[in-house]
């Protein structure tokens, strides 16, 4: 009996100090209480107090013809998005992998940007771009053409998909970066022995060889493409186009009050959409390799192309212009300007009044101090679920690891919405409503599948014997992973918690859906002035962004340094500079889910795949 009940006990405090039991309470609290409450949420009759439960609201959205209008739109949208956005990706990749072709080296650093930029900045500074009266493009074509020549304009269906496919080719690109590089290249030569040209050997040998892995990565861009918010909101609403994520905020701010069921049965759509693109994702790319096998001297060489580099140099140079540098020569013209459309009077007043505005002042203030608690807490919690899981394989480990799929099938939006219903629902939680105190919880936990690409590069190269060492010794769990598993990934968790500030910072679907009075929110401000015609106010307050960005970016370069004489990083972890550098590192001809996860910034802006060091 009483050996019995000894092995009852030892079996519970075992159980209680498994770090995997905490690790899927947090992952149920963070992912899963959010999912059940947008769930719930379509069928009460209201968000607070007494409710009914009822199954009008979902039966009103699935019966209205609009909904399937915003679906088909969502859809066709989607498609021509995903497939201009994977062969320019695709071509990239083969440049940069493959060919001897000038300024090929610049291919990675301007993706890099790309993607670190927050979408909010894309869709502002090509709306001003794309402006019939006073966009730098449609000048261009007048001055060449004549005024009629001015027909670019960027709230229309093109110009959501062009904006979108710009973000779109910079994380593709790292996802078939290591495939490209991993693929033999002997396979190249021979076709090309055999008389065909570079295109041909391109279409009719690179590519079938990759399909696989193209495919998964297509149906990820799909899903990013359905997460995505920003672009959506600033250049198709006023067009009148609606997306199922612009169509979810269309009931959340109607001028009759919020229609909380009717937003919840559209989020049930797109994340039971999104959850399947998921599984075939999985089921299509998941951790298999799909690379040829071949010598080492068959991989990783660059051979001349003749007559076509210089056609994939003028490829590079007109990427470059797109997406970094008249994007951000149009917001800085347009900061300047008293008005928009004012020509050759520029002053730095727009600038000032945003330095002597106390409400701008407070949101910066509030950015900032969210950004960084979130960030923190986001990836102090990444590194411990990713260590958790790691802990012991079983069903506990395969939990977290789902919830953090979970994450990726619910965009920002909806996971906010899902918080929105959490924090009504609780009475304990109603004082947070409305606060910085919700905003920082959903940005928390928007942001933890990106933290945890950031820590988990570094943490699969320090091997289990260390840990097992320092148990055999006596260390506790804990004390093992603060001395020694979080002193080696130090600079990687620097890096995710710079990442994850800067995300945090362009995110614009939570904050908009979230702030109040009391948490004004950087993001929200400049999307509201530009709103209401106050783009030029609104491009100062996005250039004083974009520079506190780049000191951000010293700062975090010195940390990083200090962080390496503090501890050590593991012997195998490279950063994406050196991955660049060494195919044997990156040529994997895999995509992990970490990798995955991580490029879900194209809703939240802000994260490179590639950024582990």
């Amino acid at each position: 009996m009483s050996a019995t009940r000894g092995r009852t006990l030892g079996r519970l405090r075992s159980g209680l100090t498994n770090p995997q039991i905490s690790a899927v309470i947090v992952c149920a609290i963070c992912f899963l209480a959010p999912a059940a409450m947008v769930i719930q949420g379509a069928f009460r009759s209201s968000a607070v107090g007494d409710t009914e439960w009822t199954g009008a609201a979902v039966a009103g959205v699935l019966g209205r013809s609009r909904t399937w209008e915003v679906v088909w739109t969502t859809v066709s949208m989607g498609v021509v998005t995903v497939l201009i956005s994977t062969l320019a990706a695709a071509t990239f990749a083969a440049i940069y992998t493959r060919t001897r072709t000038p300024l090929r080296k610049l291919i990675p650093v301007v993706m890099g940007l790309v993607v670190a930029t927050p979408g909010l900045f894309f869709a502002i500074s090509w709306g001003l771009l794309g402006n019939p009266r006073i966009g730098l493009v449609n000048a261009a074509l007048a001055e060449l053409f004549g005024e009629a020549a001015r027909v670019v304009n960027m709230e229309s269906w093109w110009g959501v998909v062009f904006a979108s496919v710009l973000r779109l080719i910079a994380l593709q690109f790292f996802l078939l970066l290591g495939p490209f590089m991993a693929m033999d290249n002997s396979l190249d030569e021979a076709a090309r022995m055999s008389g065909a040209s570079p295109a041909r050997a391109f279409f009719q040998i690179q590519i079938p060889v990759l399909l696989p892995t193209i495919s998964g990565v297509m149906i990820l861009a799909f899903i990013l493409f359905l997460e995505s918010f920003d672009t959506a909101q600033v250049l198709g609403v006023p067009a009148g186009i609606f997306v199922i994520p612009t169509e979810i905020y269309a009931y959340l701010s109607q001028s009759t009050g919020p229609q909380y069921a009717e937003a919840s049965t559209i989020s049930i759509m797109l994340m039971i959409v999104l959850l399947l693109l998921v599984v075939v994702q999985i089921k299509v790319l998941g951790r298999r390799s799909f690379t040829t096998v071949g010598g080492k001297e068959a991989r990783g060489l660059l051979r001349d192309v003749g007559a076509w580099k210089w056609l994939f140099t003028a490829l590079i140079v007109i990427f470059t212009l797109l997406a970094t540098i008249l994007p951000t020569v149009q917001l800085v013209i347009v900061s300047l300007s008293p008005f928009l459309g004012s020509s050759g009077v520029y002053s730095l007043a727009n600038y000032e009044e945003i330095l002597n505005s106390p409400q701008m002042m407070e949101a910066y203030a509030n950015t900032a101090t969210i950004a960084a608690i979130g960030g923190l807490l986001a990836v102090t919690a990444a590194t411990i679920l990713t260590w958790a899981a790691r802990f012991r394989t079983g069903p506990l480990a395969r939990i977290i690891e789902f919830s953090q799929w979970l994450g990726l099938a619910m965009p920002g939006l909806v996971l906010a919405l899902g918080v929105l219903w959490l924090f009504l629902a609780v009475p304990a939680l109603h004082q947070f409503y409305a606060t910085p105190v919700i905003l920082m919880f959903a940005l928390f936990v928007i942001t933890i599948p990106i933290a945890s690409r950031a820590t988990s590069g570094a943490m699969v190269q320090i091997p289990r014997s260390l840990e097992e060492a320092a148990w055999t010794s006596g260390a506790s769990k804990g004390t093992t992973l603060v001395l020694i598993i979080a002193r080696l990934i130090l600079p990687s968790f620097i890096s995710g918690w710079i990442l994850s500030f800067i995300i945090i910072c362009g995110t614009l679907s939570a904050p908009l859906l979230l702030t109040g009075p009391k948490s004004t929110f950087l993001s929200v401000e400049v999307y509201k002035l530009y709103a209401e015609g106050r783009a030029p106010v609104a491009a100062a307050a996005f250039v004083l962004l974009l520079i506190g960005f780049a000191v951000l970016y010293v700062v975090a370069l010195l940390l990083r340094q200090l962080a390496r004489r503090l501890g050590a990083e593991p012997a195998g972890a490279v950063g994406p500079r050196r991955a660049l550098r060494e195919p044997r590192t990156a040529a994997t001809g895999e995509t992990s889910p970490t990798q995955v996860i991580a490029v879900r910034a194209s809703a939240q802006r802000g994260a490179s795949p590639s950024d582990s060091e």
